[in-house]
């Protein structure tokens, strides 16, 4: 095929020197090709069509990769530009290749070639422009406009008369205006000016920017329910003027009976009383011209049909007695409820009502409510929910109590095949039974026949004309004798019955005829036919002849449009009913795409082209015969190197010589003849690089050569590129390339002198023949000495530094160690600490065995197998402080106290400090051989060389030893060696233990003690002292003694008796008396009781005398009692009398008048009896004179006490008693006041004694026959 392809190189190249050479080739745009085929080159066809333009060689094509790098570039409108023309480029074949974007197909045009000139000084020439874009909002568009001329021209681009404005989105390319997301706005007059120094040229065209076409429904999801109604509208914008169809589930939609398209544009759609076949997709498709848009909508159906929530059930009330009887439904759209009574519809009067509302959840509640009940208002009640979805119902009788009778019965008309029901329309109540009866026969008589007794309902199964058709009797026994009966008669109608049928297979262009036969059912019966559930469109041209109860379809010439489901729908007073069958018309198969002669580059890709249509769906199958004989065509293995395409097409992967050959592309459908069309594939052999060396090394400042061989279709082109720029040998002098063919190869031979580090990286050799292309990539490494590391430092420490290096360039050869050089700032690099050898694999190290606080130079140098870098840069650092090496020195230690020792020392050698000494710790502990005492720690800023520091709070008389250590800034240095001192001697800090006494005897206490702990004893123990005192009775102490013993045992004696003593032991040291222990108290035993301190005796009367007496002096013991003796001597007759502890009086009753009597007084303790007291003789008397028996003495009282003063008297006649107290030397009566008085027994009182109370108190008593006296001292304390 001549597509007549025209060139005229000279008048359209042109030169620039910036560019070079620059080729349009815009024969694309000219094809007639594009009529023929339908294949879109021009910009907005793509899009509708779906076919792409690409360029490639012909060694390879379809691809864009093809083209490397950006001097290839394919305008939207097909045109090829080539920028920087290379002598090369003449070496292809040049086509044009098209594919579709969504089949895959391809076509390409026939080659051309590319012949290259010098180019010519010249004006402008336009070689590619545009009259009118067509463009739609949001799309990117391309304005065309490039001119060749040399020089190389200028561009400016010009809207509506004014200059382009700024803005991101236009942006100048190599071929043209690139606008990003065209917007209406930019529609407009454009001009492209291009000049040089020779001429211009301008290109003149109008863009047109469309809004583009959309389609929107208002919601994309919608649910309803069956029987409810939907309404949808497709909103449109991109055009004024559009056509709208409606899909459902991918079909059209035909408007019908419940189904309604209107609008200008038949922009919405509305169906009522859908059913479950209307839900799913719903898609609104838009077309204006070759502009389409759509959008989906996706309507659910859900399950609205009513349903009975909530009842009444059956119940027995009395005349007169209200019913309300409730039904609750539910159901989409909101059902309507009705009752019935008996199957009677029940009307609104005085005695029935009927209320009806919405729940919050959408339940219907409905109410029926019966006042004035009479007997006809009983029978089965029924509640009937109604909408568009369905109807559901209930019931339940309702007896109202009185005579039983029958509601007359309206004739039923049964459908035969199907279930009826009777029902005996009863009231009154009770009623005995229900039964029914069909020619005096009782029923049930067969099994499709039940009976329910209880509500009088006869259902009859599968009804029959000729058996259930006839008169049926309902009998209720009203009472044992009586009962009432109704009839009722039941037609029995039968439903059409259709004959299946179903289509045969039918091609494409035959004739059809299928009958549709009623062979069962009552006349006149009704048919009609349906094609997908619609009406038969008369477009179809289908023929439907009726006779009598038969119809059928005659289609004189079948077409696809003929394809579908065919229902013939039966009707008659009984019912309707249909039978479907698919129609499916077979078209055999036919060429879409037919293979042509190709040719297929080796190692690359093809595809064979090949499509068919037909119905069923052809079969495609690929043959091949190998070579250019003639063909024996054999079946085509597939696998994964050749494969099958959907659209039938072959690809074969990486082709190889033996894929040369014919194919065969047979296509079936089991429909009419097979087609099948043969091609012959080429294989062209592109140019290969056969041998290279994929890297090589040289040394720098010498010479290298680099050769590689190619091999395939001559001629060939050998090119060597340096990275991304072209080895030119004229310019570049360090290159020469020569070239020699052996055999079929091709050698080219690059060598450089001399080399240099830039020549290091990668050099590819490039072979060209007109097929293709190949390349070998080659890495050239010049070696050199290494660059030298760049160090820094990581860590500096006290005796080490660690470094860091990072490497240079390694002189492209690997390194094979370093070295590292350290020396004192002070010395020179001749005298330095060198590292050699380091391995290649670090890049850190650390110098160890530094000084601290030193200041050092480092430098490292790299070493490869070519040779030493130079001196890295070298790094000044000065080391860390480090804890001082060396003990302070001359540590002395002078104990000035018990607890003080003063600490004396002088700072570390210089050489050892190893920084600035800044403070010491100074470490001491009680020391002990085994060194178990952990050491407390005291710091203290430095004062100079000379330190003191004394320690204090110590232990008393105790060994320390003490150590001190020199602190900087890095941390404390080692210890000096420990000096033991011992604190002075002082007294004991603790008393002894366990101190413990006990009484042995009455005169001797034994104690016992144990030791104070040693580190209490803060020196040599010297003994024990014991201190002791009596506690006396009057609460006064008895004299301190003390007693020394080196022993912890010691015997108290020559103590008072049942004396209770206060003893503490201390020990001491040669510093003194230590701590005394706490008091312990203890009481001697007890013993015989000493005399009573006094004893007097009186008459009281002639038969009687009163003793009284002190308690003795020294009691040694718990006085028990007290034994009073009295004895006449004539005869010798001792009497004793015995007293309580606390008694100090006892009269002796029964004595003789004028007898003398000895009277004596005994205190008895646990011990025995005690000493006796003084024996006073006394005699009774009729006239006794008064006398005292009260002691004079002391008497002690606490201040604010009350304090009785007895004066104890007797006498006869009785006594009278006067107090006086002794003031300044002269007595005077007693004050009696509230605060003293005087009691009838003789004593005074005196409460709350103060100071001014104490003094000598006189009593005196008197009577006729005598008188007496006693003093008494009191003191307040």
């Amino acid at each position: 095929m001549d597509y007549g392809v025209e060139w005229s190189y000279e008048e359209e190249w042109g030169y620039e020197e910036e560019w070079g050479y620059e080729v349009e080739w815009s024969y694309g745009v000219e094809w007639s090709y594009e009529e023929e085929w339908g294949y879109e080159v021009e910009w907005g066809y793509e899009e509708e069509w779906g076919y792409e333009v690409e360029w490639g060689y012909e060694v390879e094509w379809g691809y864009e990769s093809e083209w490397s790098g950006s001097r290839f570039h394919i305008t939207p409108t097909g045109a090829l530009y080539i920028l920087d023309v290379q002598n090369e480029d003449g070496l292809y074949n040049y086509r044009c290749i098209t594919r579709h974007r969504y089949t895959g197909e391809t076509r390409q045009s026939n080659s051309a070639r590319l012949f290259v000139s010098d180019p010519a000084n010249s004006a402008p020439t336009v070689l590619d422009g545009f009259d009118h874009r067509t463009a739609m909002a949001d799309q990117r568009v391309e304005l065309p406009c490039k001119a060749s001329g040399h020089p190389a021209p200028k561009y400016r681009w010009v809207k509506d008369n004014a200059p382009l404005a700024r803005d991101n989105r236009f942006r100048q390319t190599v071929t043209g205006l690139l606008i990003m997301k065209a917007v209406p706005a930019d529609t407009g007059r454009y001009i492209c000016e291009v000049w040089n120094t020779f001429g211009n040229a301008e290109v003149v065209g109008r863009l047109n920017v469309k809004q583009r076409l959309k389609a929107a429904l208002s919601s994309h999801k919608v649910k309803t329910s069956i029987g409810s109604k939907v309404s949808l509208s497709c909103a449109v914008t991109g055009a004024e003027e559009y056509e709208v169809q409606w899909y459902q589930n991918g079909e059209i939609i035909i408007p019908g009976n419940n189904v309604r398209i209107s609008g200008n544009n038949l922009e919405s759609l509305m169906i009522d009383g859908l059913a479950k076949s209307d839900g799913g997709a719903y898609q609104c498709f838009v077309r204006k011209g070759r502009m389409s848009a759509q959008d989906l909508v996706q309507v659910i159906l859900e399950d609205g049909t009513p349903k009975v929530i909530s009842s009444f059930s059956e119940k027995v009330v009395s005349p007169n007695e209200p019913i309300s009887l409730m039904c609750s439904v539910k159901g989409t759209p909101s059902p309507t409820v009705t009752w019935t009574l008996d199957d009677d519809s029940i009307s609104r009067d005085g005695s029935h009502r009927f209320s009806q509302y919405i729940t919050t959840e959408g339940n219907v509640v409905s109410h029926l409510n019966v006042t004035n009940t009479q007997v006809r208002d009983g029978g089965v009640y029924r509640c009937v929910a109604n909408n568009s979805a369905g109807v559901a119902m209930y019931q339940a009788r309702i007896n109202v109590r009185g005579p039983a009778s029958i509601r007359s019965m309206k004739n039923i008309t049964a459908i035969a095949g199907r279930d009826t029901y009777i029902h005996c329309r009863v009231i009154g109540y009770p009623y005995y039974s229900i039964k029914w009866y069909k020619n005096s026969n009782l029923l049930p008589f067969n099994h499709r026949q039940v009976a329910y007794g209880n509500n009088g309902t006869l259902k009859l199964s599968d009804v029959q004309k000729d058996v259930d058709e006839g008169e049926y009797i309902c009998n209720v026994l009203v009472q044992p004798q009586l009962s009432t009966s109704q009839s009722v008669y039941v037609a029995v109608k039968v439903p059409p019955f259709i004959q299946p049928f179903e289509f045969p297979r039918f091609s494409i262009g035959q004739r059809v005829f299928i009958p549709c036969v009623v062979i069962s059912g009552d006349l006149p019966i009704r048919i009609t036919w349906q094609k997908d559930g619609r009406s038969i469109p008369v477009s179809l041209g289908v023929t439907i002849d009726k006779i009598d109860f038969t119809s059928s379809l005659r289609i004189s010439n079948l077409s696809l449009m003929h394809n579908g489901n065919y229902t013939c729908i039966a009707s008659n007073d009984a019912a309707a009913v249909e039978h479907q069958s698919q129609l499916i018309v077979r078209v055999p198969p036919r060429f879409v795409v037919q293979p042509t002669d190709q040719d297929g580059i080796y190692g690359k890709s093809v595809i064979l082209n090949c499509s068919a249509e037909g119905y069923p769906v052809p079969t495609i199958v690929w043959k091949y015969s190998k070579g250019a004989g003639v063909p024996q065509f054999q079946p085509i293995a597939l696998n994964g190197r050749i494969q099958l395409l959907v659209n039938g097409s072959l690809l074969i992967k990486h082709v190889l010589e033996e894929d040369s050959g014919y194919y065969l592309c047979q296509v079936s459908n089991d429909v009419g003849a097979d087609v099948s069309k043969s091609m012959y594939l080429t294989v062209k052999i592109p140019a290969m690089i056969t041998s290279y060396p994929n890297t090589t090394l040289a040394t720098q400042g010498q010479k290298k050569e680099v050769s590689c061989t190619a091999h395939g279709e001559k001629p060939i082109i050998v090119r060597w590129e340096k990275e991304d720029t072209i080895i030119d040998p004229e310019r570049m002098f360090r290159y020469v390339v020569s070239t020699k063919e052996i055999g079929d190869e091709v050698v080219s031979i690059l060598q450089i002198t001399p080399t240099v580090r830039g020549d290091s990286g990668f050099f590819s050799c490039h072979a060209i023949n007109s097929y293709g292309e190949d390349r070998g990539l080659i890495q050239l490494t010049v070696q050199e000495p290494p660059d030298p590391p760049e160090i820094e430092i990581r860590e500096v420490r006290a005796r080490s530094i660690a470094l860091r290096w990072s490497m240079g360039f390694d002189g492209n050869s690997p390194i094979t160690g370093f070295d590292i050089e350290c020396k004192n700032k002070s010395d020179s690099w001749d005298a330095v600490q060198r590292t050699k050898d380091v391995s290649p694999q670090l890049n850190q190290a650390t110098i160890i065995d530094l000084h601290p606080s030193s200041t050092y130079n480092i430098r490292m140098y790299a070493k490869n197998r070519i040779g030493k870098s130079e001196a890295s840069n070298e790094l000044t650092i000065t080391t860390d402080e480090a804890a001082p090496d060396g003990p302070p020195v001359d540590v002395v230690l002078e104990s000035l106290s018990s607890q003080c020792i003063k600490v004396t020392w002088k700072a570390p050698k210089k050489h050892l400090q190893n920084g600035l000494i800044r403070g010491y710790q100074i470490g001491y502990r009680e020391y002990s051989t085994g060194g178990n005492y952990q050491f407390n720690i005291i710091s203290m800023e430095t004062t100079g060389d000379s330190e003191l520091y004394t320690l204090d709070n110590l232990k008393k008389f105790t060994q320390y030893g003490v150590v001190v250590q020199a602190c900087n800034r890095a941390g404390t240095g080692p210890s000096s060696q420990e000096i033991i001192a011992t604190t002075l001697e002082d007294v004991p800090s603790r008393p002894p233990d366990n101190v413990q006494a006990s009484a042995t005897s009455p005169e001797v206490i034994s104690l016992s003690w144990s030791m104070p702990p040693k580190e209490a004893l803060n020196g040599i123990l010297q003994g024990y002292r014991v201190i002791y005192w009596a506690n006396l009775p009057d609460g006064e102490l008895g004299e301190i003694r003390n007693v020394t013993t080196t022993q912890v045992t010691l015997e108290l004696d020559g103590l008072e008796k049942f004396t209770n003593y206060s003893i503490q032991v201390l020990a001491f040291t040669r510093a003194g008396d230590g701590v005394r222990s706490e008091q312990i108290f203890t009481r001697t035993k007890e013993d015989v009781p000493g005399p009573p301190g006094g004893v007097k005796a009186a008459a009281a009367s002639a038969t009687s005398v009163v003793v009284s007496w002190l308690p003795p002096v020294k009691m040694n013991g718990i006085i028990w009692k007290y034994t009073i003796f009295c004895s006449h001597p004539y005869p010798t007759i001792i009497s004793e009398f015995e007293a309580s502890p606390d008694t100090f009086y006892y009269r002796i009753p029964n004595l003789s008048q004028s007898h003398q009597y000895s009277i004596w007084v005994v205190a008895i303790t646990a011990a025995g009896k005690g000493n006796s007291s003084e024996i006073i003789t006394v005699e009774p008397l009729a006239k006794a004179p008064a006398r005292i028996l009260t002691f004079s003495g002391t008497v002690t009282t606490p201040w604010m006490r009350d304090i009785v003063l007895p004066c104890k008297a007797v006498g006869d006649p009785p006594t009278t008693v006067k107090w006086t107290k002794n003031s300044n030397g002269t007595p005077s009566p007693v004050l009696i006041d509230g605060r003293r008085s005087i009691f009838n027994n003789g004593s005074f009182v005196i409460r709350t004694v103060k100071a001014e109370d104490s003094g000598y108190y006189s009593c005196v008593t008197s009577n006729n026959w005598g008188s007496d006296e006693i003093l008494l001292n009191l003191q307040v304390q």
